[in-house]
């Protein structure tokens, strides 16, 4: 690709396609198998056409969305029901889950690298196991199509609901590793972790950008598609990466080239970043306008979430403030507190310093939600897999403090 291409590729990154491509821009990625070829879209009356549809395409989803809700509400609270009657609180009884070997868990052998796959190894055993207790579900599909899953823990009819979820960065996927070990730990535990669900109910989105955790964890071979790669290598070039192991290793957006977490109504049209497709920081061309933001902000508005932590690498710091006051500001800090008093991480309150337009800063500036960002791990990112032991050491003791208090 001479430069004249690159110049013609990044002038016509300008609007939205929200389904095929979302956030991107109009470009069309039109791939062979002897070369990628970048076209600009320039009419008009294309663009609006593309609106259009994104909105249409957009209603489907949110409706498609409430419809599985009901029905998982529906399922989940005859499911509950049973589960009380036969184990006491929804934990599965010594039958059931004496059918299911959980020391086959992934997450509890501490792996190096704890991969999409290993994840869903392991949700899947845990629903074998607890059946009347978890509930696997998929938010929505990737570009590259992965599933967004929610693991709900509990009653999905309790009135109170918190949220933990990670990775929403790719190059963060030892947070994954973290939240699934917490969540592994919950599960062991059920004496304890019983009185929890009394009146609560637990949503974990242990990976919220898996296209992105593969291509930093695996480059461009465990990419589904082959037109996923072609737009990778395309961002690579705009990026204008030379080592591209090292590029694809550092990767932060989803596969299409926007950063998640740079992707909700929080300041966001304040917020400058890069114009175009990249690795990192690019916002987008519209709030909530990719698969993986999207499914977040459904699923907030979809329960009453009590609490969110949102857990990045890296730092060792807690960020908690985003310019509000009264009581949830209280509320907020006063949940920070009690992280930062068994985890030892320093409280951050200078959100001004700070990229805004994450999910942590929509949930508490439109929400209302007190919601913390946990930055966990030292150095760089990927936080080197040596630093999990101190990690998991840190913060073993998250979920009962976040959820006593």
């Amino acid at each position: 690709m001479d430069k004249g291409q690159k110049k013609m590729i990044a002038a016509g990154i300008l609007a939205v396609a929200v389904t095929a491509g979302v956030c991107i821009g109009t470009v069309a990625f039109v791939s062979s198998r002897a070369d990628v070829r970048v076209t600009a879209l320039a009419a008009e009356s294309k663009k609006m056409d593309n609106k259009k549809d994104t909105k249409e395409a957009l209603d489907e989803t949110t409706a498609g969305l409430e419809k599985k809700e009901t029905e998982i509400s529906t399922e989940t609270r005859a499911d509950v029901e049973q589960s009380d009657a036969a184990a006491g609180k929804g934990f599965a009884n010594t039958e059931t889950a004496s059918t299911v070997d959980l020391g086959d868990i992934i997450v509890d052998k501490d792996p190096v690298l704890y991969s999409y796959e290993d994840m869903e190894h392991d949700m899947k055993l845990w629903e074998q196991a607890f059946p009347q207790l978890i509930t696997v579900n998929s938010l929505g599909k990737t570009f590259d199509g992965r599933e967004i899953y929610d693991m709900v823990i509990g009653d999905i009819n309790a009135p109170n609901h918190v949220m933990i979820n990670a990775s929403i960065h790719a190059r963060e996927y030892i947070t994954t590793q973290l939240v699934m070990k917490q969540a592994a730990a919950f599960l062991q535990n059920p004496a304890e972790s019983r009185q929890y669900l009394e009146n609560t109910v637990i949503h974990v989105i242990p990976m919220i950008n898996p296209d992105g955790v593969a291509i930093s964890q695996f480059g461009l071979d465990k990419l589904n598609k082959q037109e996923t790669k072609d737009m990778v290598q395309v961002i690579s070039q705009l990026d204008g990466a030379s080592d591209m192991n090292s590029y694809l290793r550092r990767w932060k957006a989803n596969a299409q080239g926007v950063d998640v977490n740079r992707n909700f109504d929080a300041l966001w049209e304040d917020y400058g970043g890069p114009s175009q497709v990249s690795s990192d920081r690019y916002k987008g061309e519209a709030v909530g306008c990719i698969p993986e933001s999207a499914a977040l902000i459904q699923l907030t508005n979809s329960y009453n979430f009590v609490k969110t932590v949102s857990y990045h690498t890296q730092g060792g710091v807690i960020y908690w403030y985003f310019g509000q006051t009264g009581q949830l500001r209280d509320r907020t800090e006063g949940m920070a507190q009690a992280v930062s008093a068994v985890t030892g991480y320093p409280l951050d309150a200078n959100y001004q310093n700070l990229d805004p337009a994450g999910y942590k800063d929509w949930a508490i500036s439109k929400k209302g939600i007190p919601s913390l960002t946990i930055e966990v791990g030292r150095d760089t990112s990927p936080v080197d897999p040596a630093q999990f032991q101190e990690i998991w050491n840190k913060n073993k003791e998250v979920w009962r403090v976040i959820l006593n208090y």
